[in-house]
């Protein structure tokens, strides 16, 4: 996730339940980085991009879109990202009772967090990278072809477009999604 200080990152992280798992280092040519947990587990990574960051626009098909926190509290957990970020958040739930609150900035969204499906199997809050596709039964069956595998089969999207879970060959898990350019991005306060 990109801040524009990494040290301050820290301090923030730290203050409100964080861990620090990779202190802040410089990476030539690219900028400064540091990796965490948050307050239930879920690593991830701050980058202060040397160049600074690129402008918010709608990713290419192949491209990182979108981020989702899968946690077991998500209130608490959106909580956190908030102070640390300084992102605003917005209540997306349903009447079914999965919480989905969508993590934005400058009425931007940047990520969602989202709680454990209950389905009996114990499983750690994690963040799912998504890569935007055109069309995701073709992806998932092309992914299955290169020894990849297929964990969630493509379902309706709450956005129209269909999504997947899948994983490499090295069962490294991540999401398969299509969103079309006129798709609204920007969120309402």
């Amino acid at each position: 996730m990109a801040v524009r200080n990494v040290d301050a990152a820290r301090v923030t992280a730290l203050q409100h339940g964080g861990k620090v798992l990779f202190e802040p280092h410089n990476i030539p040519d690219r900028g400064r980085e540091a990796v965490f947990s948050d307050p239930q587990g879920a690593v991830f990574a701050v980058l202060a991009a040397g160049g600074g960051d690129p402008p918010d626009e709608l990713a290419d098909p192949g491209e990182w879109i979108w981020s989702s926190l899968i946690t077991t509290n998500a209130d608490t957990n959106a909580a956190f990202y908030q102070q640390l970020f300084d992102y605003d958040v917005v209540d997306l739930s349903t009447d079914d009772d999965a919480e989905h609150l969508i993590l934005a900035s400058e009425n931007y969204a940047r990520a969602s967090v989202n709680t454990l499906p209950v389905n009996g199997q114990p499983v750690r809050p994690h963040w799912i990278n998504f890569i935007r596709v055109d069309d995701t039964v073709k992806m998932t069956e092309k992914l299955r072809v290169l020894g990849g595998q297929v964990l969630v089969e493509p379902r309706l999207d709450r956005h129209g477009g269909k999504v997947a879970l899948v994983a490499d060959p090295l069962g490294t898990p991540f999401g398969l999604i299509e969103w079309t350019d006129t798709q609204i991005i920007e969120v309402a306060k």
